[in-house]
């Protein structure tokens, strides 16, 4: 997760190939915490719209709570 606004519930995903960043809305989080925190790996499909690339079915990486620094911004690998 390269970073995740809660109050507004979007945020953007690095994909773990060097493609472009992909936009995550908290709607398409599958669990009980609808938050995504900045490091944290996670599982998505891609779907492109009119708005451009957008991750749906988002999954945390099972037991994955990687946190890298505030300072860093390059973000988290991701799969797709």
């Amino acid at each position: 997760m390269k970073w995740f606004d809660p109050d507004r519930g979007i945020g953007l995903i690095s994909q773990e190939d060097a493609g472009p960043d992909v936009q995550a809305e908290a709607s398409a989080i599958h669990g009980e915490d609808p938050r995504l925190r900045q490091g944290e790996k996670v599982f998505f499909n891609v779907t492109l719209d009119s708005a451009g690339l957008r991750a749906d079915n988002i999954r945390r990486s099972e037991g994955a709570r990687r946190y890298r620094s505030p300072r860093q911004h390059t973000g988290v690998s991701a799969s797709v």
